[in-house]
């Protein structure tokens, strides 16, 4: 999706099929547990296609992630969180986006602009929100294989009992095992080649 820069002059993608590069982009997630407490992760296995039109704002986004390439650093935790009690990977084993909107974003940041969207996760479908911007561009600096490159950043907010998710109980404390809302941030590299498979 290209955006309009303050010159008038259009910077990102040109119009056409650009994917998402698996290995130099970054889809982490923030979650709050034991009530004070914070644990990070990240979704390893995506892929993905933006298709950009020549009004930008009528560009399509669809990404999937493999759930079970949830990766939290700790095995025993990345097991549970995939289980049936949370997110039951092997039952609902990808959670797929596919954007609805995109608007310009009117604040201070350029090349800003907000992605509205269908999330499905749990086998569940919602609309959620992105804060996005287009950040720069790397022409085949990763090497010819890679293609011309954009980098891309996003934000937004996912709340677990919207997808029917369970947060594993009250504590003893107060508050509940796992926090409702999960931050979301993105790190994205679109490419103008399709990228090989992931080993």
């Amino acid at each position: 999706m290209t955006v309009q820069a303050e010159n008038t002059q259009q910077v990102g993608p040109q119009p056409g099929t650009w994917y998402l590069d698996p290995l130099h982009s970054n889809l982490i997630f923030v979650a709050h547990y034991l009530r004070f407490g914070r644990v990070q992760g990240t979704l390893n296995r995506a892929r993905g296609t933006v298709l950009v039109a020549e009004n930008p704002l009528d560009s399509k986004v669809e990404v999937t992630v493999e759930t079970g390439s949830l990766n939290t650093g700790v095995r025993a935790r990345d097991a549970h969180l995939c289980s049936p009690e949370f997110l039951d990977a092997e039952r609902y084993p990808e959670t797929r986006f596919v954007s609805t909107e995109l608007e310009e974003h009117h604040d201070r940041r350029a090349h800003a602009f907000i992605m509205r969207g269908d999330l499905t996760l749990h086998g569940v479908t919602r609309q959620i929100s992105l804060d996005c911007q287009w950040v720069g561009e790397a022409p085949h600096y990763l090497g010819v294989e890679h293609g011309h490159g954009h980098f891309f950043t996003g934000s937004g907010v996912v709340r677990l009992s919207d997808f029917g998710i369970s947060d594993g109980g009250e504590l003893p404390w107060g508050g509940r095992l796992i926090g409702d809302e999960v931050d979301i941030v993105l790190e994205l590299r679109l490419q103008d080649r399709e990228p090989e498979e992931l080993a």
